[in-house]
């Protein structure tokens, strides 16, 4: 059995997509089946029929006396491995970690060679404001997050350093040490501190950010892309183009085959059959990788595009992975034990040549 794994907590937002992936997969001739963590805990014999598995978000059951939490490391990859000790997970943990750990991924891409904007990770706030001065503008990022929760942008105004998170902008006072909270209309920020310089046109008209492109991956094969966008910007937290924060999606037919290396490179170097590859690029720089994301049991894929009257079957994400997971691995043949060439007879040796008398 191929199956899908998730939480009973994250239903609301992960069943629709395993109903997706469900149909996707009855469309092609193929039943692909759904369990919940908290089922998969007590049916081991059904878990013992599941040879692949796809993972979408879970927290391991309340632990026992004695037994790992949820936050202990590896404590979602332990529970799944002793649960399907026998299931190739399709997306193994080592890339879903990976995605999810956004300072992890820009330096595994940056060490690859592929290009990403210029990024600080400090402890000394001096250190940040000489980045932000720099550059103008840079984002203020949250190591471990999805869909830009706790993104914040932050610029110097009359020497101090100033932040816009959407909600709120801030006098910002970042602290070697401590806890984050707010004093008033002063945001005070601990270290470390993970900044990234704006990608943009910055010019006498103001800022235009870049174009923020999102390939679609799936074994090595980008079937289509969408872009991101505001109709417009009205605060600085704008540039901050996420669905999440309020900006939309729109299919993009032709992008450059220097964007199609870079994306397909990059699922390469993060280890994963399904994933989602931002770039950004503007009229006279990039592209640039901002993250890769993937399903997994920290975070989803966004489907939103679903949602605008452009969509058509030939996006459908979850028919292309549904594909993907009925696909069985090529078992290469055994090589044949080549027998050594026969060695030739010897020459029949001939009878001395008789001359008979003249």
């Amino acid at each position: 059995m191929i199956a899908c794994l998730y939480g009973h907590a994250f239903g609301p937002f992960v069943e629709p997509i395993v109903g997706d992936l469900h149909a996707a997969a009855a469309a092609a001739g193929h039943e692909l089946g759904a369990l919940t963590i908290e089922t998969a805990v007590n049916r081991p014999l059904l878990c013992a029929a599941v040879r692949r598995l796809y993972v979408l978000p879970f927290d391991p059951p309340e632990p026992g006396p004695g037994e790992p939490g949820a936050d202990t490391p590896g404590a979602h990859f332990t529970l799944v491995r002793a649960l399907f000790p026998r299931a190739e997970i399709f997306t193994s943990f080592a890339a879903q970690d990976l995605c999810w750990d956004k300072l992890a991924t820009q330096e595994r891409l940056r060490d690859r060679g592929l290009p990403v904007p210029d990024t600080l990770v400090s402890t000394d706030p001096q250190e940040c404001r000489d980045f932000v001065a720099r550059h103008g503008f840079a984002l203020l990022k949250e190591r471990f997050s999805c869909a830009g929760q706790g993104h914040i942008v932050v610029w110097l105004e009359d020497g101090r350093l100033v932040g816009d998170g959407g909600s709120h902008q801030y006098a910002m006072d970042l602290v070697a040490e401590g806890e984050r909270h707010l004093d008033g209309e002063r945001l005070v920020y601990p270290g470390p501190f993970y900044l990234q310089r704006l990608v943009a046109d910055v010019g006498p008209r103001g800022v235009t950010p870049g174009q923020m492109l999102r390939a679609y991956v799936v074994d090595n094969h980008v079937p289509f892309w969408t872009e991101r966008y505001r109709d417009r910007y009205e605060r600085p937290a704008d540039w901050i183009i996420n669905v999440g924060r309020g900006a939309k999606y729109r299919f993009v037919q032709n992008v450059s085959e220097e964007a199609k290396k870079i994306a397909l490179r990059c699922v390469e170097v993060a280890g994963l059959r399904v994933g989602v590859v931002d770039l950004i690029r503007t009229g006279s720089q990039g592209p640039y990788v901002l993250e890769i994301d993937t399903d997994g049991y920290h975070m989803v894929i966004d489907r939103q595009f679903k949602q605008i009257p452009d969509y058509r079957d030939f996006f459908d994400l979850d028919r292309y992975i549904a594909d993907a997971l009925f696909v069985e691995p090529e078992i290469p043949a055994p090589r044949r034990r080549e027998e050594p060439p026969e060695r030739p007879a010897p020459p029949r040796e001939r009878p001395p040549l008789r001359r008979g008398r003249r």
